[in-house]
C-alpha cells in the first residue's frame, strides 16, 4: 500500500521545480494520508489497493498536480493570445500569397535557365513552419515578460471610425506584386514574350539602367510601407506620411524618366524601312504610359496629402467626450 503512494508522489516530484520538491512532497503526502484516514475511518477498516487507486485517481493525475505548482501552466497564455493570433493569420496570409506569386511564376516566367526552375516548396510544411516561428516568438515574448513592449500604445493611435484604408488583403496581393517586380527588376526571373513580336525585339533603353537603383529602393520602399500599415493599420499618421513619401518618389522617378525621350530600342532580325517609324511608335506608347503614371502619381500625392492633413488634425483634436 505504501509503494503505490510512494510511486505517486515520486511521478508528481519528477513535474516540480527542484527547489520545492522536497516541501511540496511533504505536504501532498500529508494531504492523501489525511484522505485516507477519512475514507478508512467511513468504511471502519483499512483500504483495498484498489480503493487506495481510486483516492489517488480522484485526487488527479500526476503532470496536473505537478502543473500547479510551476509558474508557466500554458505556452500562450490570454494575455499574448490575441497578439499571437493576429500575427498567425498575417503571416499565414503572406506565406499563402508568397507561394501563390510563386506558382504563377513557375507558370508565367521562362522554365530554362532561371530561378523560376525550381521545384515549389510544399504549401503544407511552409505554413507549418510559419505557425512554428510565430508561436515560438510569442512565446520567448511571454516567458521574457515582454508584453509591455508588445502592448505598447495610445487609444489616439487607433485609427477614426471614417478612416478608410486597404484591407489586409488588398496589401497582401500587393506585397506579393511587388517581390515579382523585384525579382524581376534584379534579373532573378525572366517573363516570356506573350505578345508575338514577328522579327522585332524590343528591350529597355539604357536610360533604365541609368535609374536602376532609384527604381530598385523605391520598390523595397513601396513593399516596406505596406508591411508596416499590414502590421500597425492604427499608426495613422505615419502610414498617411510614408503613403506621401512614396507617391512623391514615384512621381520624382517617372518625372526623371520622362525626360530621356528615349526608353525603349526596338531592333529586327529584318531588314525593314520603317524601323524608324516603328521606333518613334514604341516611344510615344511609353510616353503616354509615362504621363498617365505621372497624373496617377500626382493624384495620388494628393489625397495621401489630404489624410496626412485629416490625421494630423485628428491628433490634435481636443478630447470631447458627450453623453447622448
Amino acid at each position: 500500500m505504501k509503494d503505490l503512494l510512494d510511486r505517486y508522489l515520486a511521478a508528481v516530484a519528477r513535474g516540480l521545480p527542484d527547489r520545492q520538491r522536497a516541501d511540496i512532497v511533504a505536504e501532498l503526502r500529508d494531504e492523501l494520508l489525511t484522505k485516507v484516514e477519512i475514507r478508512e475511518a467511513a468504511l471502519g477498516r483499512s483500504l483495498e489497493r484498489d480503493e487506495l487507486e481510486a483516492v489517488l485517481v480522484e485526487f488527479g493525475h500526476p503532470l496536473i498536480i505537478a502543473g500547479r505548482y510551476r509558474k508557466v501552466q500554458h505556452l500562450i497564455g490570454p494575455e499574448i493570445y490575441p497578439m499571437w493570433w493576429y500575427a498567425l493569420k498575417i503571416t499565414l496570409a503572406i506565406t499563402a500569397a508568397v507561394y501563390l506569386v510563386a506558382a504563377i511564376v513557375k507558370v508565367a516566367f521562362v522554365s530554362e535557365g532561371t530561378a523560376a526552375d525550381v521545384d515549389l516548396p510544399e504549401l503544407v510544411p511552409a505554413l507549418l513552419i510559419a505557425f512554428g516561428a510565430v508561436t515560438a516568438v510569442a512565446v520567448v515574448i511571454e516567458r521574457l515578460n515582454l508584453q509591455r513592449f508588445v502592448y505598447q500604445w495610445r487609444p489616439r493611435q487607433l485609427p477614426p471610425v471614417t478612416a478608410k484604408s486597404k484591407s489586409p488583403f488588398e496589401r497582401v496581393v500587393e506585397i506579393g506584386m511587388q517581390a515579382v517586380f523585384i525579382l524581376w527588376w534584379t534579373g532573378v526571373i525572366h517573363f516570356r514574350t506573350w505578345v508575338p513580336m514577328g522579327a522585332l525585339s524590343v528591350e529597355l533603353a539604357p536610360v533604365f539602367q541609368a535609374w536602376f537603383w532609384p527604381i530598385l529602393g523605391y520598390s523595397v520602399f513601396e513593399m516596406a510601407v505596406n508591411v508596416l500599415g499590414l502590421l500597425r493599420p492604427g499608426w495613422t499618421r505615419l502610414n498617411a506620411g510614408l503613403s506621401l513619401v512614396r507617391t512623391l518618389a514615384g512621381l520624382a522617378i517617372v518625372s526623371g524618366l520622362l525626360e530621356a525621350g528615349h526608353w525603349v530600342t526596338v531592333t529586327s532580325s529584318e531588314i525593314l524601312p520603317d524601323m524608324e517609324v516603328v521606333q518613334m511608335n514604341f516611344d510615344l506608347g511609353v510616353k503616354i504610359g509615362l504621363v498617365v503614371t505621372i497624373a496617377g502619381f500626382a493624384i495620388a500625392a494628393v489625397m495621401d496629402a489630404w489624410r496626412l492633413w485629416r490625421a494630423t488634425q485628428d491628433a490634435k483634436a481636443p478630447l470631447s467626450v458627450s453623453a447622448a
